[in-house]
């Protein structure tokens, strides 16, 4: 599931979170940056890592949260599986059966 982590060190980090019993699993994260007046960035957290997952021990953790929809479906389209959650009112089409 995306959410984002606050580390101790306030950093936020979105990803797809993990809880374990000793902390959090971050795979694919992605660092939360401010780029402008109400704008933001995601940038690659630990690009250098051969592991895509790496394991945060709890004592480093402030908390977890589920971010808004608009924020997962940009980190999914950029960085993660690619879907997105469409937005309210998008449902499916009606579609009827024929009876041809």
């Amino acid at each position: 599931m995306v959410k984002i982590v606050r580390l101790v060190n306030n950093e936020e980090v979105i990803g797809q979170i993990d809880e374990t019993e000793t902390g959090v699993s971050i795979r694919n994260g992605a660092v939360i940056v401010p780029v402008g007046e109400g704008q933001m960035a995601m940038v690659p957290w630990l690009p250098h890592s051969k592991s895509d997952s790496v394991e945060i021990p709890m004592d480093k953790v402030m908390f977890t949260f589920e971010p808004l929809t608009e924020l997962a479906n940009e980190y999914s389209s950029k960085l993660g599986s690619g879907l997105v959650v469409p937005p309210p009112g998008a449902g499916i089409p009606n579609l009827q059966l024929s009876s041809d």
